[in-house]
């Protein structure tokens, strides 16, 4: 059986280069792009066929820095593949720090003019925007949405205890493993609390969309 690699990002840059020694190694692999845009991974595609026409190679549209689209992912990838040899994490994006003039100015007629140019400590600053899942972006991206991603591919999300916290850990030996812990709640409590959040959702929504009615009229 072939293996099976998936390369998340693997539509330009390294994520590309790394798909295309990949098949130069061994190209009787099953290789698949998931990238977020579908457009540049068939381009991806069309360019590693030309060079190693007897690779199988297939898309998967994922966006990893948002979960919908993960669990989306992860469904589609149990559909298509048993299992998962590889998994090559390359999607990310990187933080663009700019230099914040306040601090700079205020930092020139201070005490701390010295530390703050041997150690840069204040001058620079970035903005890292909250996602629609309420994570920052560059964490959600690089590290959150792909743990999902391999998660959900190995375990059956629908079987978890809601009752229950999953906490991801790490041994000395560097072995990833997940502790479960039942919470010290009363279900009845709970369940009552939950109602409760949907309610507010219900509410929310009919209040947001009433408002984006009114301001489209005006």
């Amino acid at each position: 059986m072939k293996k099976v690699v998936v390369v998340t990002g693997a539509s330009s840059g390294i994520g590309l280069a790394l798909c295309e020694r990949l098949l130069c190694e061994d190209d009787g692999l099953h290789l698949c792009l998931a990238c977020r845009n579908l457009g540049k991974a068939e381009a991806a595609r069309v360019a590693l066929l030309s060079s190693h026409p007897r690779a199988e190679i297939t898309l998967i549209q994922i966006d990893v820095s948002n979960l919908q689209s993960v669990f989306q992912a992860s469904r589609e990838l149990k559909q298509r593949f048993e299992r998962l040899d590889y998994l090559y994490v390359n999607a990310g994006i990187m933080p663009n720090p700019q230099l914040n003039l306040k601090a700079l100015f205020s930092g020139l007629f201070s005490r701390k003019v010295f530390h703050m140019f041997s150690t840069a400590e204040g001058l620079l600053t970035q903005d890292d925007r909250v996602t629609t899942d309420g994570l920052q972006e560059v964490f959600e991206t690089n590290v959150f949405g792909h743990f999902i991603l391999l998660w959900l591919f190995r375990q059956k999300p629908e079987f978890l205890n809601p009752l229950t916290k999953y906490h991801s850990a790490t041994t000395g030996l560097g072995n990833n493993y997940v502790s479960p812990q039942k919470m010290d709640l009363d279900e009845e409590t709970a369940e009552k609390f939950y109602q409760n959040l949907l309610d507010l959702e219900k509410r929310f929504g009919a209040i947001r969309a009433k408002s984006l009615d009114s301001g489209s009229e005006k």
